[in-house]
């Protein structure tokens, strides 16, 4: 049997659907690198009991499934995608049919499921961070307030702009979903702020007591604290202008790059705290394996005894 489709409308149908492509390639291709660095960290955790190592292997878990189920999502959204390029094929969306319809609701399913999950997901990795933030300033919960009241904000915000992006009612009010991207950076940098800030601040009250393998994990650490939020923070900040300015084809490979970010960044510092090349909690700063700030406090008052 001969079909045929109008050339715009054919167009029209293979854009929506190279661009859903595009965006599933880009996620498969980072959940890859997720899937190593997961597997790598969980069994660093397991041989080296870093503090806060139960909760960080925990938290890597519940990152992955979420990582998992949004891939599965993105997948299942684009074999939609592709079967409503097959019905354009064959006359079945003009007008529109009962199968294309469900077609098309099955896609928008799918997609509001990931956009639920990534505001999820970005809430468990930002708690993470809020986490690692609160074990660096002792457990001090006054200095988590800001961060979390932010993150509370941003996930709100983000949860009715998926409802309202994938379900809009006419007439109705509408919350710009990079809006809430831009809060996520706005968090992601004040955590990378008191986080770095309280790691340098240590390191420089005990510069004269610390060994050079010591100071060397605290210059590291503080290292890896700036360079984990500048890898979301620019990756994220690209998806929004591109969004702004770039056709689907082009931003819609961040948005799938995104997903999986989220979780890399924060597995790449569980891996770099179970290789031993970061410090951990202890006493209200962190500690590396091979010092802690009990044992510099203890050089310090055996110091200043000598001199006196």
């Amino acid at each position: 049997m001969d079909y045929t489709v109008s050339a715009t409308s054919f167009a029209d149908v293979w854009t929506f659907a190279s661009a859903d492509l595009f965006e599933a390639i880009s996620e498969v291709l980072f959940y890859g690198i997720l899937l190593v660095l997961v597997a790598f960290a969980l069994n660093l955790l397991s041989q080296r009991k870093a503090a806060g190592g139960l909760v960080l292997g925990i938290a890597t878990v519940i990152m992955f499934i979420l990582a998992t189920v949004q891939l599965a999502a993105r997948l299942q959204a684009t074999v939609e995608a592709v079967k409503l390029v097959y019905l354009t094929v064959q006359g079945q969306t003009e007008p529109q049919t009962r199968i294309s319809n469900e077609t098309m609701d099955r896609y928008i399913n799918f997609n509001f499921a990931e956009d639920v999950l990534l505001v999820t997901n970005n809430m468990v990795t930002d708690g993470v961070l809020i986490y690692r933030c609160f074990l660096i300033w002792g457990r001090n919960k006054y200095v988590v307030i800001g961060p979390g009241l932010l993150l509370l904000i941003t996930s709100v915000l983000s949860y009715l702009s998926a409802v309202q992006g994938d379900y809009p009612t006419p007439g109705g009010p509408t919350v710009d979903l990079r809006i809430g991207f831009l809060l996520s950076v706005l968090t992601n940098l004040l955590l990378v702020g008191l986080t770095a800030g309280r790691v340098w601040h240590t390191r420089h009250k005990a510069r004269g007591f610390l060994k050079k393998e010591v100071a060397r994990r605290y210059n590291t650490a503080v290292i890896m604290i700036l360079e984990s939020g500048a890898i979301l923070c620019a990756w994220t900040v690209a998806y929004v202008v591109f969004r702004s300015i770039s056709p689907p084809t082009v931003w819609r490979v961040f948005r799938g790059g995104l997903a999986q970010i989220l979780n890399i960044v924060p597995t790449l510092i569980v891996v770099r705290v179970g290789l031993g090349h970061t410090v951990d909690e202890a006493n209200g700063t962190w500690r590396s394996k091979d010092s802690s700030l009990a044992e510099l406090k203890s050089q310090t008052e055996t110091s200043a005894s000598s001199q006196v």
